[in-house]
């Protein structure tokens, strides 16, 4: 019954695509080819090297700490030793607390930088579709195989995304 079914949505569903084309569209490559997705990567790039530095100069910190607290330890009273510990594992979490915020900081740029950018796309990706006479525009990154007659029109969505929406500068 199920077959059954299947094969008539199939064969109802057939006359549509029999008047366009199948086309597809790398959005991810879409994306970074835009000069606004260029642009927000940029962006993106400077933030993480900035953060990415900061938390280097932190864990060289903490593991200089842990050093000089190992080559004392030996010689520390049991009080002494419990402090010290306490302000390694202080440090410990402030090292881990601002690692988890600049991720989170990261996340939130990333996917309002290019959640915007993405739902432009998408928008020209249904007017490119219609303008070449596209059935349906499929993501390229959810295709396990296409054949030679199926289009690909990423590099039109480029140039109608850049003419739309130039970078500014």
């Amino acid at each position: 019954m199920r077959t059954l079914v299947s094969t008539l949505l199939l064969a109802l569903s057939a006359p549509a695509f029999a008047s366009g084309k199948i086309c597809i569209v790398d959005f991810q490559k879409a994306v970074t080819e835009t000069q606004e997705g260029m642009a927000a990567q940029g962006r993106i790039d400077t933030m993480y090297a900035t953060r990415k530095g900061e938390l280097e100069r932190m864990q060289a910190e903490l593991e200089k700490a842990i050093k000089d607290y190992q080559g004392r330890a030996m010689i520390l009273s049991a009080d002494a030793k419990a402090q010290e510990e306490q302000k390694l594992g202080l440090q410990q979490q402030t090292f881990e607390r601002t690692y988890m915020q600049y991720q989170q900081e990261m996340q939130q740029t990333y996917g309002s930088l290019l959640g915007d950018l993405d739902e432009k796309m998408r928008t020209i990706a249904k007017d490119v579709g219609a303008s070449q006479s596209c059935a349906v525009v499929l993501d390229s990154a959810v295709i396990v195989y296409a054949s030679s007659e199926v289009a690909d029109v990423t590099s039109v969505l480029v140039q109608r995304y850049n003419a739309q929406h130039p970078a500014k500068p």
